[in-house]
């Protein structure tokens, strides 16, 4: 019965990390230097003003840093500025008996009325302070006709008065309250410095933890000192005295940092079964795929910053795996990083929106991942072709001037010096020397010009067959490739397609040369002409064979992929 009594009593004195562990002076705040530092100097000057505004994200200090000055203000035996936490009017505040010091809810006491009792009790002076002071926490709540009430005590408060507005939605107080208060941004907390305050009260606890775990806590924490201290109470009552990485990964159903680079691994080798794998693991284990994948995004931004920065120290981790990052970020080049990247973000974005199926959306990303081809630095390459000497296209020399003294014989305008152009419609194929043109000519150019159609991609292979049925001439020069198409529809494409054109022109010649696109004489009096003009019954009626059809009839289905509708009977 004894041993029962003395269970019930050592239950009832525990105190929760977050309020055992609350900052009482300004020094014992963390992270916060910017703001109590002012604070401190403004009580040590005299230069204290009649509103604060503090504002921030959740559990960074903001009320706590109310209450510090609260004390520090009318505090009997303060000493650099900083309350004593022992005199009559520290303890006071301290056990809640002050009546200087009025903490009030904004959700709750939001109405005009509330801001109107407030305001008829502001008028009277403190008790046993200097000072009388209302901390008004989340005080975005308050109404539109509170905020108005408030107004005019705000402007011209009693000498005696101080306000204290604490909220999280900086943006839902109107400017007007804005404007008569200091504002104090609170900082969200860095991942060191919550590690460095959960260490110091492990220590103080006499409670042995990992550095990988003090991580994972802070990191589900979010920038939140008073999140952590409540997550790292869940984490004791799991594992008890001696905490590690494992079992708080148990504990708050985390994705340990080794599943997140097994993915990297199979997405490194290609391996796509194993990526099956893994994301049946995913969800066996319950986690949530928008997570998972949030995390793997995190995790490729860290072997990002090794690569760039060649270090690690903007990477969040325990130092152990500052090692592990070092090693796999060796394995990749940062155009992949980027590439996979993309392909994550664009992953969890589809997931965001909970799609039907998501499992099958998860699988398909991390299989993309698994699929994506390596990334080449084309000027890494040409760089080292450089260095070996082999391959490299030599610079065209530029034609020979011809003196002005020269006689020229001139033909309708045109010097005969000039070197005229070789036409080639429809081509023969002949297979030339694969080597790139170090003499650029007409001849050379018009040699390597089966190579260059055999060889045209998917999405300009509308060239290769617009030549082939005249429906596009080319002309070579000593100084590039003239493009005549014989239809408006070739020449548009061809105008939207022509810096791919060029490129694989460059490609294949491996040399770069003029291309130029001409519209023939016809074509632009058709253009000209009236579009609304009728069209022949002839071209409206389908051809019974395909060498009946049109060339630009044959040009269309080539480049579309079509295939002409069956005449009823047939």
């Amino acid at each position: 019965m004894v041993a029962s009594q003395k269970t019930m009593s050592e239950e009832q004195r525990y105190i929760v990390t977050a309020r055992k562990w609350r900052p009482l002076r300004f020094s014992d705040v963390v992270g916060q230097e910017h703001i109590t530092t002012t604070l401190k100097n403004a009580i040590g000057t005299g230069r204290i003003h009649h509103a604060y505004l503090f504002t921030g994200p959740r559990g960074v200090g903001k009320t706590t840093c109310a209450r510090i000055l609260a004390r520090a203000l009318n505090c009997t035996n303060s000493v650099d500025h900083e309350p004593c936490n022992a005199c009559p009017s520290c303890t006071d505040m301290l056990d809640g008996r002050s009546v200087d010091i009025i903490e009030i809810d904004g959700a709750s006491n939001n109405s005009v009325d509330d801001v109107r009792k407030l305001r008829d009790n502001a008028k009277y002076a403190p008790m046993s302070g200097r000072y009388k002071m209302y901390i008004i926490d989340e005080v975005h709540m308050l109404s539109t006709a509170a905020f108005n009430a408030l107004l005019k005590t705000l402007e011209e408060p009693p000498e005696h008065l101080i306000f204290v507005f604490a909220t999280t939605e900086i943006h839902k107080v109107p400017a007007t309250i804005l404007s008569r208060c200091q504002r104090f941004d609170f900082r969200r907390m860095e991942i060191e410095t919550i590690t460095g305050h959960l260490r110091h009260i492990a220590d103080a606890e006499g409670i042995e933890v990992d550095d990988a775990s003090l991580v994972s806590v802070a990191k589900k924490a979010d920038g939140s000192m008073r999140d952590s201290q409540s997550i790292f109470d869940q984490v004791v009552s799991f594992c008890g005295k001696s905490i590690t990485i494992s079992d708080v990964s148990a504990a708050l159903h985390l994705i340990d940092l080794d599943f997140f680079f097994a993915l990297s691994e199979a997405v490194r080798l290609h391996d796509i079964p194993k990526m099956f794998h893994l994301a049946r693991q995913v969800v066996q284990r319950g986690y949530d795929l928008q997570e998972c994948l949030i995390g793997l995004l995190e995790h490729f931004r860290n072997i990002l910053t090794v690569i760039t920065t060649q270090g690690t120290g903007l990477i969040e981790e325990s130092a152990s795996d500052l090692d592990r990052y070092t090693a796999e970020a060796a394995l990749f080049t940062k155009a992949d990083v980027l590439r996979i990247m993309t392909f994550i973000t664009q992953g969890e974005a589809v997931l965001r929106q909970n799609p039907p199926q998501p499992r099958v959306r998860f699988e398909f990303t991390l299989v993309q991942l698994a699929s994506m081809d390596s990334a080449v630095d084309l000027g890494r390459v040409l760089a080292q072709i450089g260095s070996t000497g082999q391959g490299v296209p030599r610079p065209v020399s530029p034609p020979p001037s011809i003196p002005s003294s020269a006689s020229q014989n001139i033909v309708g305008g045109v010097a005969a010096a000039q070197p005229l152009p070789i036409r080639i419609g429809n081509p023969v194929v002949v297979r030339a020397h694969q080597a790139p043109v170090n003499s650029m000519t007409s001849g050379n150019l018009a040699k390597r010009w089966a190579d260059v159609l055999e060889s045209l991609p998917e999405h300009l292979s509308f060239v290769r067959s617009s030549v082939k049925q005249n429906m596009l001439t080319v002309d070579f020069t000593d100084v590039g490739i003239v493009l005549r198409p014989q239809a408006e529809i070739v020449h548009h494409r061809l105008d939207d397609k022509l810096p791919a054109l060029k490129a694989h022109l460059v490609a294949t010649y491996g040399v770069a040369l003029g291309v130029q696109l001409v519209m023939p004489r016809a074509i632009e009096r058709s253009v000209t002409t009236n579009d609304n003009a009728a069209p022949s019954s002839s071209s409206q009626a389908p051809a019974a064979m395909d060498e009946d059809l049109l060339p630009i009839e044959r040009t269309l289905i080539d480049l579309f992929k079509a295939r002409r509708a069956s005449t009823p009977g047939n």
